[in-house]
């Protein structure tokens, strides 16, 4: 995973919120999917809504929009277990902090030497193994729809479908500015949307490269609301370069 891949957003595996690399996968309009929360990466594991620009009526979709504002608006810290499926199957584990504004940490567990950093302006990218650091401003990152600090998802131009089905919520975001064919939809547990919008969890994201390839995060024991340590989200080159924390000490 290059600095280059996280700011185009062509591959957002370390990224967090949006995860992809090609794979032999349905290659239809993003937007067409609805996502149903199965643990393999497969055709099965979406479900295509009739076709036509706008399938799930505009009415809809803008009560789906708002509900998810309304429940990003409401979310200050978030804390939870995910599952990754990578593209060629390949599962990683690991844990998720989010705290508005702008911070949130990705912590894969042991063997995968990567963890992601978001800071409140920049995303850093450790790798351990390699004992390196990327890092981008959160602006040029998915988080920023997420995180806090910006406009609402509505205002973005970043919303292309939203809707309700079989109980779950989706809201679908490309990049209005462009620069990636890297599409993303979050994905909400909502079994009656007649209830307040905090009612709502987010269960998990899935996205969709240029080149077609499906990946899946799944998230379980999530939490909200709870205070979270700050030093969480700082991350210090010394934590990842030994020589560097060796060279300070001298």
């Amino acid at each position: 995973m290059t600095l280059s891949a996280l700011m185009t957003a062509s591959a957002l595996s370390a990224a967090a919120l949006v995860i992809g690399a090609p794979v032999d996968a349905p290659r239809a309009e993003f937007a067409s999917y609805v996502y149903t929360a199965e643990p393999d990466p497969s055709a099965d594991a979406i479900v295509p809504l009739p076709s036509g620009e706008n399938a799930a009526g505009a009415e809809q979709r803008a009560q789906s929009v708002a509900r998810a504002e309304a429940w990003f608006e409401g979310l200050t810290t978030l804390r939870a277990r995910f599952e990754q499926i990578a593209p060629d199957g390949s599962l990683t584990t690991g844990d998720v902090a989010l705290s508005k504004p702008g911070r949130a940490r990705f912590s894969y567990d042991a063997p995968t030497p990567v963890l992601m950093v978001a800071d409140g302006s920049t995303v850093a990218i450790a790798d351990f193994d390699l004992e390196t650091i990327d890092r981008a401003p959160i602006a040029s990152t998915p988080l920023r729809y997420v995180l806090g600090g910006g406009p609402a998802l509505s205002e973005t131009g970043a919303v292309t479908d939203a809707g309700h089905s079989r109980g779950r919520l989706y809201v679908s975001l490309t990049d209005p500015d462009g620069e990636t064919d890297v599409r993303l939809t979050l994905v909400f547990d909502d079994p009656d949307p007649a209830l307040p919008a905090d009612t709502l969890q987010l269960a998990g994201w899935y996205a969709v490269d240029s080149m077609g390839g499906l990946t899946e995060v799944l998230l379980s024991d999530v939490q909200t609301g709870m205070r979270l340590e700050p030093r969480l989200f700082v991350l210090d080159d010394e934590d990842v370069i030994p020589d560097r924390r060796r060279t300070r000490r001298r």
